[in-house]
């Protein structure tokens, strides 16, 4: 959760650096909508694959702390950018870091608590989405106010003194202690839902057969969470512009609502969604991370209207509480909806691929999506709020529709392999 944390910290905290990188760039709306998904999507997208293999076969604790320590520097290296393609490249360098992360981590902590805890322990994993989140706001716009007048003489390295330049060197410097802190995780014994399976590590087209024969499963869940993906990252992405524009609020005011409301929201949105979730699982509902799916689907459509339509920031800031644990609800169970009808041996490949594509769609649509539509539709960059309502609006009542499809393929394949008499014996035990 503490590696997730740094890693949205460093991920995030560019959309709290809109205006003034803006400035000093010489970019729109859109080409930082490229930076936001297209440069960081692309790599991070391109080698969740290949790293997923690698945590099927290999260590994924040594992987891990690999991925910390390049999205780290990197990220310390964005600082450094004094162009639109320097910056673009850097951010790349963040997304091949990160797409270490979650794949090897989904492994281990599947390998270690019992699968009627999973959904809440990944909920609590995937609390580092929020807190990072939210801490890139918070301390963001606190390092924001403070360097506008500290003396940044010494930093003659970096091609301007402007403070946006050193909250990336300052964001960057924790995730080096943290991979250190991290040798010290030991690799847990790898363990198997299906012992009937072999212990060979799969090919790629061995992996994509199996994705094949669940192809109606498989594409629920995907394209699913890839809608409420996409409507995440339009969200984290653009909120704070909107509310800098549309209530006139600086930037470390907007880091201090937003960063409160996604602490506060994300938290008891995993941990309230990871126990209905288990809850659903315990009652033999092997549809459950579904059903939570719908139920955040539509808190997330609700929640969005709320808070681009709230007459004051304090009325915005805490709509958005509500909306982010709507988003937040359903993250635990869909991350343990994988896990729970993937044998061991495929679990890295088919948790990259999983992660590759919902990321393809969150990370492009996401934060590109509301700068065209304000940009080229609207043409006023001051709705970007509305931008960001339809795209998210549209996204969650698809991903309603795609759940609803994919309810049965999931519940069959679950029944067969937890509800089985055996299944429920091991359980038990």
């Amino acid at each position: 959760m503490l590696a997730l944390t740094l890693s949205f910290i460093d991920r995030q905290i560019l959309a709290l650096l809109v205006e003034p990188i803006k400035a000093e760039l010489r970019i729109d709306d859109t080409r930082f909508g490229v930076l936001q998904g297209t440069a960081f999507a692309l790599f991070y997208i391109g080698f969740g694959i290949p790293l997923g293999r690698l945590a099927d076969r290999g260590s994924r604790r040594n992987l891990i702390i690999a991925g910390i320590i390049l999205w780290s520097l990197t990220t310390m290296a964005c600082g450094t950018a004094s162009s639109f393609a320097a910056l673009f490249a850097w951010r790349a360098g963040v997304g091949i870091g990160e797409a270490a992360l979650s794949p090897a981590a989904y492994s281990m902590i599947t390998d270690v608590v019992p699968k009627r805890n999973l959904s809440l322990a990944l909920g609590v994993y995937n609390m580092g989405v929020y807190l990072g989140s939210g801490l890139a706001l918070l301390v963001g716009g606190a390092l924001l106010h403070w360097l506008k007048t500290a003396d940044l003489s010494a930093l003659a390295f970096l091609p301007s003194a402007a403070p946006w330049r050193v909250v990336f060197l300052c964001v960057g410097i924790p995730g080096l202690v943290v991979a250190i802190g991290f040798s010290f995780i030991r690799e847990p014994r790898r363990t198997d839902f299906d012992v009937s399976a072999e212990t060979a590590m799969p090919s790629i087209g061995e992996t994509a057969r199996f994705i094949v024969s669940e192809r109606r499963l498989f594409a629920s869940l995907v394209l699913g969470f890839a809608c409420h993906n996409s409507s995440l990252y339009a969200l984290l992405n653009w909120i704070p512009a909107f509310l800098g524009r549309h209530h006139h609020l600086m930037p470390a005011h907007v880091g201090l609502l937003l960063g409160v409301s996604t602490l506060i929201g994300g938290g008891v949105g995993l941990i309230g969604g990871g126990m209905l979730s288990d809850r659903l699982f315990a009652a033999k509902r092997g549809d459950a991370p579904l059903i939570v799916g719908m139920i955040g689907s539509v808190g997330i459509a609700l929640g969005t209207l709320l808070t681009v339509g709230a007459p004051s920031p304090q009325l915005a800031a805490t709509a958005f509480a509500f909306l982010i644990m709507a988003v937040a609800l359903p993250i635990g169970s869909a991350s343990a909806a994988l896990q729970l009808v993937v044998p061991n041996r495929f679990r890295g490949q088919v948790s990259a691929f999983y992660l590759v594509s919902i990321s393809l769609a969150g990370l492009t649509i996401g934060p590109i999506v509301p700068p065209l539509i304000s940009d080229h539709l609207f043409h006023d960059p001051s709705r970007i709020g509305q931008a960001v309502a339809v795209t998210v609006v549209g996204a969650a009542m698809l991903s309603i529709i795609l759940f609803l499809i994919g309810r049965p393929a999931y519940a069959r394949r679950y029944a067969a392999i937890h509800l089985t008499p055996r299944a429920q014996q091991e359980t038990s035990l």
